[in-house]
């Protein structure tokens, strides 16, 4: 059978849209461009701190490109199933701006190679002269080649940098996909039969509950992905001034955990309150039929369509939409991650 959303239900995509403009306006207008940390506070090179950060930093970049991919190819897989066309021109037209919207700093890094960079919020001075301790493999010079561009002054530096561009291009993949699959979970049939209805909003519910878990997963790995960078120098920075430079790592890691969450919940919670609309006008309905007006009949028959409520349900979807914060908290915890 066809699947049919209407396409107004889509203009939920302005919600994260409208959250990632305001973090972006937050960011410029009340956080510094480049936090100025002198390098004094490095501690002797011993030779392989530098490089335990690359190795978190690496791992944590591949899986997050790796799940965002994955949750991208399931909402193209939604797509390409029998589908209204008013319904996919409009899950395509929030993929495409979604994605847009994420590369845009991309774009922009692009066309300004000297603009300031987000680790710059962090300490852009620290960042390079701890960075500059490690090198690439065939970064004989800065004129020299890697996988994603000229080496550099700083090799390291434009590892990070390249890697951060790349990461940027697969989250806005991943978020695309994770909101329209959840517009997608407002699916409508024209059957009016009351079972009917109740078979296919206990089915898009289920799904609702699907994609946000995935959400929260997605999310929470895009935090590791953000721990593991603005950690990297954390254990290079001497002992006497790590506790504070590690406040500051950690309040950063709070205000991204804080977003995620929020973002999270610009797009689910428009779907959960139509969801639940939708549930309290059938339940109406069913308490007209003769045969469920009874109190116990009734919610006998809501428990049956998987439509009653259920204090597990709110517990788990709580930690969902919490879970980049709770990884936040984590990542400030050096023995954790």
């Amino acid at each position: 059978m066809t699947r049919n959303v209407p396409p107004r239900y889509f203009l939920i995509g302005l919600v994260p849209a409208a959250m990632a403009i305001i973090e972006s306006i937050i960011t410029k207008q009340f956080l510094t461009a480049n936090l100025p940390i002198s390098t004094e506070l490095l501690s002797p090179d011993n030779g392989f701190q530098e490089t335990t950060g690359r190795f978190r930093f690496l791992g944590a970049t591949w899986f997050f490109a790796a799940l965002a991919l994955l949750v991208f190819v399931m909402a193209i897989r939604d797509l390409a199933q029998p589908i209204a066309r008013q319904t996919r021109f409009a899950a395509i037209l929030v993929l495409v701006g979604v994605f847009a919207l994420a590369v845009y700093p991309t774009v922009d890094y692009a066309l300004n190679p000297d603009k300031l960079r987000n680790y710059h919020r962090l300490g852009g001075d620290l960042f390079e002269a701890a960075l500059a301790r490690g090198g690439l493999p065939g970064c004989a010079s800065p004129e020299d080649r890697w996988l994603l561009g000229l080496c550099g002054e700083v090799p390291v530096i434009s590892l990070l940098n390249r890697m951060m561009d790349v990461t940027n291009v697969f989250a806005g993949l991943g978020v695309g996909g994770l909101v329209v699959g959840m517009v997608l979970c407002l699916e409508e049939q024209p059957d009016t039969d009351l079972d009917a209805q109740a078979a296919q909003l206990e089915r898009n519910m289920q799904r609702m509950r699907r994609q946000l878990y995935m959400s929260g997963l997605v999310l929470t790995f895009g935090m590791f992905f953000a721990i593991s960078w603005m950690r990297w120098l954390v254990p290079m920075v001497d002992g006497a001034d790590a506790a504070a430079y590690g406040a500051l790592v950690s309040s950063a890691l709070l205000f991204v955990g804080i977003y995620f969450s929020l973002l999270i919940l610009s797009f689910y919670l428009p779907v959960a309150l139509i969801l639940e609309g939708r549930k309290q006008r059938l339940s109406d309905a069913a308490a007209q039929e003769e045969s469920l007006a009874d109190y116990k009949a009734h919610a006998a028959w809501l428990k049956m369509r998987g439509l009653q409520t259920n204090p597990i349900e709110f517990l788990k979807s709580g930690f969902a939409l919490a879970a980049p914060i709770l990884a936040a908290f984590a990542g400030s915890f050096p023995s954790l991650l």
